[in-house]
């Protein structure tokens, strides 16, 4: 399966994907520094940011995926308005070139823990609209991720879960699971 994955060198995206190998994947990152990252992970790299939707679908009609896996997320600066424009505008432009390049799955990050005011909307907006996809829709809701480049060095309140453990689960649902909506978390 060729899979154009965005998020990829995020904290679950470098937890994921080395359990995808045997698939064609393609991270997407908004920085040329991160290649070598990607390569290391078993990807090739395609530079796009999200928010530039011609350059995008560019990549996404270069890269023709089977799949589109949506883990981005803007958590570096702790800031929720940036978290949350991502997922409003990123996650709109990756649906649109998805569904405009004929991918045939769609999988998005979303949570599976309580969230309030603008975050709150965002992912319940980032789950309806994947929804529409013309293919197969997996969403795909963490808990609260703890270990090694998390914001927690021990497992926070549940639901929770190592991100170790979540990219493995990720990878193993990524290509096979049924459309639906999963919950990935330990506790």
């Amino acid at each position: 399966m060729r899979i154009l994955f965005a998020g990829a060198t995020g904290v679950l995206g470098r937890a994921t994907l080395p359990h995808l190998s045997g698939h064609e994947l393609v991270g997407l990152t908004r920085s040329a520094e991160k290649r070598q990252l990607l390569t290391e992970l078993g990807a090739e790299t395609a530079v796009c940011d999200v928010y530039d939707y011609e350059a995008l679908f560019a990549v996404v009609e270069r890269v023709r995926p089977h799949a589109i896996v949506n883990f981005v997320t803007d958590l570096a600066e702790g800031s929720t308005a940036a978290n949350t424009r991502v997922r409003n505008e990123g996650g709109a432009n990756l649906l649109r070139a998805a569904d405009l390049a004929g991918a045939s799955r769609l999988i998005v990050e979303s949570v599976a823990f309580e969230l309030e005011g603008d975050a709150a909307q965002a992912v319940a907006e980032l789950e309806r609209s994947a929804r529409t996809f013309s293919g197969e829709t997996l969403i795909l809701r963490f808990g609260r991720l703890w270990g090694p480049g998390t914001a927690y060095g021990a497992p926070p309140r549940p639901p929770s879960i190592h991100v170790a453990e979540a990219g493995a689960r990720a990878a193993v649902l990524i290509p096979r699971a049924a459309p639906g909506i999963y919950e990935v978390r330990s506790c």
